[in-house]
C-alpha cells in the first residue's frame, strides 16, 4: 500500500494496493443489486433508477485500478480510473436532489420552491460539475502532458468541487426550511424525517469527500495527499460504500410515494391524489429562472396551487392535464416544447387568439393567421394548425359540431365566474 514511499516506473507515484479493490468492488457490486431490487420491489425508479447506476460507475473505477495496481506504467488505466471514480459521488449527490424533489411534491405546500425547479437547476448545475470534472480529471492524471496543461486539469477539478460544495450547502439549507415548516405544520410522519437524515447525512459525506479532493488538488500531484494512497481508500472509497450503504438500510423509495402526483393534506395524515405540481414554462427557462419570479410577480404562479381543492375538482383536472399532455414522439422532437399551440414560439404562429381572454363565442369557418405568424412561418410548419406543430401541440382536436357551447371562466382554485356549471380549467 503506497504510504508516499515512491515506486520506480508507477504513473501513480506508488504501487496501489492490489487486494482493497477487489473488496470494493464487491462491496459496491452487493448494494448494487441490492437497490436494483429495491428499486423495482418499491416502483421507484423515477427516485432512485440512478443508484445502480453510480455503483456501476464506481465499480468500473476500481476495476480500472485493480488492472493498474498490475501494470503501473500503463496511464490509460490511471486516467479511467480517476475519472470514473471522481464520476461517481456527484451521481450520489445526483440522487439526493432527486429524492428532496419527491419529498416537496409529497407536501408541495410548504415547499420553499417548485418541486420541478429543484431538479432542474440542481441538476442542471450538477451537470456543470461532471463536465469540469471530465474534462479536468484526465488532464490532471495524464503525467505525459505539460505542467501548465496539467495544472490546468486540477483546476477545473477545483472549480467542480467548489461548485459541488455549495451546491450541497444550498441543498442542507432548503432542505432545512423545509423540515422547519413541515414541523411547525405538524405534518412531518416519522417516514419523512427518516428520509430527510438519510439526506443530511449523506449530503455531509459527499461534502467531506469534497473537501478531501480540494485539499489534494490545492496540493497538487506533488503533495502528501495525492501520494499517500491511505487517504484515497478512507476518504473516497470508505466514506462513498457507506453512503450507498446506508441508503440500502434506510431506502428512500420505501418511505416515498412512487408518484408525484400522491400528496399529503394539511392534516397530516390522508394521502390524496392531485394533477401534481406541474411546469408548463419551457426547460431552458425553469434553469435560469427556478424560482419563476415573473409567475410570481404576476400572481400566475398561485393558479397551479391544487391542494386545497376538492376530490372532484382534482379528478377534473387530471382528467384536463391528461388531454393537454404531450405524447413521447412531441417531447422527443421538440424536448424545449418551443413549438405547438402552447410552445414559447409555436404559440405566436398559431394566430389563434386565446379563448381564455373573452368569454363571447365568436364563429368562424377558419382563422386567418396574423402578419407575424406568415413572416416568422411562410410555409406554415409550427403552431397548432401548421403541418409540423399539429403533430407537436400534444392536444386533441375537439370534433367540429353545430352547436356553441359557453363556458364560464375559471380559475383553477375552482371558483366560478358566474351561475352556470363550474369548470376547472
Amino acid at each position: 500500500m503506497g504510504l508516499g514511499d515512491y515506486s520506480p516506473g508507477s504513473d501513480w507515484y506508488y504501487a496501489p494496493n492490489k487486494v482493497a479493490p477487489i473488496v470494493f468492488i464487491v462491496l459496491f457490486f452487493l448494494s448494487g443489486v441490492c437497490h436494483v431490487y429495491q428499486t423495482l420491489h418499491y416502483k421507484s425508479w423515477r427516485t432512485t433508477i440512478l443508484l445502480p447506476w453510480a455503483a456501476a460507475l464506481m465499480i468500473t473505477g476500481f476495476a480500472m485500478r485493480e488492472l493498474g495496481a498490475y501494470h503501473t506504467g500503463n496511464l490509460g488505466y490511471l486516467i479511467a480510473s480517476v475519472v470514473l471514480i471522481m464520476s461517481g459521488p456527484p451521481i450520489y449527490a445526483l440522487i439526493n436532489y432527486f429524492i428532496l424533489s419527491r419529498i416537496l411534491y409529497y407536501i408541495p405546500y410548504l415547499s420553499p420552491m417548485h418541486p420541478g425547479r429543484v431538479v432542474t437547476t440542481f441538476v442542471g448545475l450538477d451537470s456543470v460539475c461532471e463536465i469540469l470534472i471530465g474534462q479536468g480529471a484526465w488532464r490532471m492524471a495524464n503525467s505525459s502532458m505539460t505542467v501548465r496543461q496539467r495544472q490546468v486539469g486540477a483546476d477545473l477539478v477545483k472549480a467542480s468541487l467548489v461548485l459541488q460544495a455549495t451546491l450541497f450547502g444550498a441543498f442542507g439549507l432548503l432542505a432545512g426550511l423545509f423540515q422547519y415548516r413541515a414541523t411547525k405544520a405538524n405534518v412531518l410522519t416519522r417516514k419523512l424525517r427518516t428520509v430527510l437524515y438519510v439526506l443530511y447525512v449523506s449530503a455531509i459525506i459527499v461534502t467531506i469527500r469534497c473537501i478531501y479532493r480540494i485539499v489534494e488538488y490545492c496540493q497538487g500531484w506533488t503533495g502528501t495527499v495525492y501520494r499517500n494512497e491511505a487517504f484515497f481508500w478512507v476518504f473516497e472509497a470508505s466514506i462513498m460504500l457507506v453512503n450507498t450503504m446506508m441508503l440500502n438500510v434506510w431506502f428512500p423509495g420505501k418511505r416515498l410515494p412512487p408518484s408525484n402526483t400522491v400528496f399529503l393534506d394539511r392534516d397530516g395524515v390522508t394521502e390524496r391524489r392531485g394533477p401534481g405540481w406541474t411546469d408548463d414554462r419551457p426547460w431552458i427557462i425553469t434553469t435560469f429562472d427556478p424560482f419563476d419570479i415573473a409567475g410570481i410577480l404576476s400572481g400566475k404562479d398561485k393558479k397551479t396551487q391544487f391542494w386545497d381543492m376538492t376530490d372532484e375538482q382534482l379528478e377534473q383536472l387530471r382528467a384536463e392535464q391528461k388531454a393537454k399532455k404531450r405524447s413521447v414522439i412531441a417531447g422527443a422532437l421538440d424536448p424545449f416544447h418551443l413549438w405547438g399551440s402552447r410552445g414559447l414560439i409555436g404559440k405566436h404562429l398559431s394566430g389563434s387568439n386565446s379563448t381564455e381572454k373573452s368569454s363571447v363565442p365568436t364563429v368562424t369557418s377558419e382563422k386567418k393567421r396574423s402578419v407575424i405568424a406568415v413572416v416568422l412561418d411562410p410555409f406554415h410548419l409550427w403552431g397548432s394548425r401548421g403541418f409540423v406543430g399539429k403533430h407537436l401541440s400534444g392536444s386533441k382536436k375537439a370534433p367540429a359540431t353545430g352547436v356553441s357551447t359557453i363556458k364560464p371562466e375559471t380559475s383553477i382554485t375552482g371558483k366560478r365566474a358566474g351561475n352556470e356549471t363550474m369548470e376547472i380549467a
